[in-house]
């Protein structure tokens, strides 16, 4: 268009001046003054070509200050890109053409760019990706963030990005894969009997309301509360017996004198509790009925000897953050260990049950001045502990008390995981200077255990042995 209007500009001008130039020649010739007309001819032709080239200047220049863009110009990009201004102008598209407008290639390329949504483009004739800019689709694949755009390669295209299969209708459109969108999946939780959460889990909780002898959420992911259904006012309830731990997700390890008579269709265990009376606990607990009951065949309920019980579960429970199963190793340090459990804050009826779970830091005592310590109570000097029994404690305040029988004690084993050293199961009193807390002995019938449950196991076709889980 500018080249058509400086030659219409030039014809004009060089007519005008053919015409006056001619006009003086007459009159020239006429008076018959020759020396003069030809310097007169020199001067025009010099103006005549000034004046050309002037006016071809004038409108060049002029040409992109007035210019404006239109959609035509623009029809390979459906966008139009001003280079003065270093922004997107979008460009109407035709009525009736469904696609909506897309930016041009921008002048540079991966600089934090954003893409358009992938269905505001085309689809490939073949189905299988879209058309997109050739400078949004790399390897075959839809750039999804920007980086390694590439320059033009006509003629040179990847297969599938192929001008020459003509799956796309604009001219440097080309045919890409759609971007892979998977959904990234949860890390799955690496189950390990014995880790305790010192931290608690997803978050450590503090403050004036928290108290020191109170447990993290989660830190002991093995705890179990034994719980019995009952019916009050036609309503079924579950009311707390005792405590328990997991140590295989389908057998709980508890007291023997906590079941007493109640049977196996009588009991429910919850697992991953924390605070009994909330439900605002980051995990939620899980709750599982009893299937099976089994007894250690030597318990003395008198005496409380060889009080050990299993709780075999209808089905296996899920291993979590908070619901995990403690260790069954004989060997341990005897230092640094703990007792869990929703048992009395004091002996007597001055005590109450507490909503959330409580700890306490004891040492496992040597058996022997465990028994000279007993033979100073009432129990008399002659009192002989079994050898079903360990004791720990001994310090005033720090002890398990009523409520807390069938409940883990956990000592660490040197590798950072801990393992059951004992089940809470009596006392003198709670928390007496000098007088430990008496304790089921994990050792003592270890061997039992581990063999009723993978009998019991095998029997209920549970696939993986009991003794995978707690060493």
């Amino acid at each position: 268009m500018m080249v058509v209007v400086v030659v219409v500009v030039v014809v004009v001008v060089v007519v005008v001046v053919v015409v006056v130039v001619v006009v003086v020649v007459v009159v020239m010739v006429v008076v018959g003054d020759a020396v003069t007309l030809c310097l007169y001819l020199l001067l025009k032709m010099k103006q005549l070509i000034l004046v050309v080239l002037a006016v071809v200047v004038v409108v060049v220049t002029a040409g992109p200050r007035e210019r404006r863009q239109t959609a035509e110009d623009c029809q390979w990009f459906e966008s139009c890109f001003d280079e003065t201004l270093g922004v997107d102008i979008p460009v109407n598209v035709g009525e009736g053409d469904e696609r909506t407008t897309r930016a041009a290639e921008p002048q540079n390329q991966g600089q934090g760019q954003t893409l358009p949504p992938l269905d505001t483009y085309d689809k490939c004739n073949n189905g299988r990706g879209s058309c997109v800019p050739y400078y949004l689709c790399h390897d075959g694949d839809i750039v999804t963030d920007g980086a390694g755009l590439f320059d033009i390669r006509l003629g040179d295209l990847d297969p599938l990005a192929s001008r020459s299969s003509s799956e796309c209708s604009q001219f440097l459109d080309v045919c890409c894969n759609n971007p892979q969108t998977e959904n990234p999946q949860p890390i799955a939780y690496q189950a390990h009997c014995g880790r305790r959460n010192a931290n608690g889990v997803h978050a450590r909780i503090t403050g004036t309301g928290f108290q020191d002898n109170q447990a993290q959420f989660g830190e002991f992911p093995w705890m179990a509360a034994v719980l019995r259904k009952e019916k009050i006012h036609d309503k079924e309830v579950n009311l707390y017996i005792c405590g328990g731990s997991l140590i295989h997700p389908s057998v709980v390890l508890t007291a023997a004198h906590c079941i007493g008579s109640w049977q196996a269709s009588d009991l429910v265990v919850r697992l991953g509790e924390w605070d009994t009376q909330r439900t605002y606990e980051l995990l939620k607990h899980q709750e599982r009925k009893v299937r099976t009951v089994v007894v250690h065949p030597d318990y003395v309920p008198r005496a409380l000897h060889n009080t050990y019980a299993l709780l075999f579960l209808n089905t296996p429970a899920d291993l979590t953050p908070n619901v995990d199963t403690v260790c069954l190793n004989t060997a341990y340090n005897y230092g640094n260990c703990w007792a869990t459990g929703w048992g009395t804050d004091k002996y007597g009826q001055e005590g109450e049950y507490q909503n959330v779970l409580k700890k306490v830091e004891l040492g496992v005592w040597n058996n022997k001045e465990c028994e000279n310590a007993l033979r100073e109570t009432r129990l008399g000097k002659f009192f002989e502990l079994d050898d079903s029994f360990v004791c720990a404690g001994g310090l005033p305040g720090q002890d398990t008390c009523k409520g807390d029988g069938g409940s883990p004690l956990v000592c660490p084993r040197g590798d950072g995981f801990y393992t059951q050293a004992g089940i809470v199961a009596w006392g003198i009193g709670c928390g007496e200077a000098g007088v430990p807390g008496v304790y089921a002995n994990i050792t003592h019938s270890r061997d039992w255990i581990i063999q009723t449950s993978n009998q019991v196991l095998e029997a209920m076709q549970v696939p993986v042995p009991a003794s995978t889980y707690w060493n």
